[in-house]
């Protein structure tokens, strides 16, 4: 089995450094070409399974996929959506830093572990991913070639669940408009390629 992965396209938020983790933003301009090129890359790869978040800028990433493989089913699975920040989204670091300043500092001091208020736990998020990685194998035949279009805190989750090494969570990078391919296969699961 082979799972592919990919990010969403851009949207304005990330032009603008924004959290917006569970917000339902859609791909900008630049997130629209992004999904082409995305696409061009993929196609070659022969994907059998499509899958995508509940939040639009997924769906909308995998929209030029989807037309040139009409036949391909699509799977939504709501457990691989970003983390979800609570009243954070929509706003960048120093909106955050002016309006709660003391969550913020701890925050950033250790991201992985604090929780504030309203965020959703980090352990919470990587369950939650972990469950749907689990029910996504679960589902898919030995033969599958999977294509995931997901969130970048997503895809750090599953490197990390997928590799089992001792890459820190935030050094797991994942280019726009690139994939990564992994051999889902073995009881180690090699990575094939990063961000083509």
């Amino acid at each position: 089995m082979k799972l592919i992965v990919a990010r969403h396209g851009e949207t304005l938020m990330n032009q603008q450094r924004k959290f917006y983790g569970s917000l339902n933003v859609v791909l900008d301009k630049v997130g629209q070409q992004q999904a082409q090129l995305l696409a061009e890359k993929v196609l070659p790869l022969k994907p059998t399974l499509l899958v995508q978040t509940n939040l639009r800028r997924t769906q909308q990433t995998l929209v030029p996929l989807r037309q040139s493989l009409p036949q391909v089913p699509v799977l939504t699975l709501p457990d691989l959506a970003e983390k979800g920040f609570g009243r954070w989204e929509g706003l960048d670091a120093n909106q955050i830093q002016a309006q709660d300043p003391d969550h913020w500092q701890r925050w950033l001091a250790a991201p992985l572990t604090y929780t504030p208020p309203s965020v959703e736990p980090f352990h919470d998020f990587e369950t939650r991913v972990e469950r749907g990685l689990k029910w996504l194998k679960q589902h898919a035949v030995a033969t599958e070639v999977i294509f995931l279009v997901a969130h970048l805190g997503t895809l750090r989750v599953i490197d990390q669940l997928l590799l089992q090494d001792q890459t820190y969570f935030y050094d797991r990078q994942f280019q726009s408009a690139c994939y990564t391919l992994y051999e889902w296969d073995a009881q180690q699961i090699p990575l094939v390629v990063r961000n083509q």
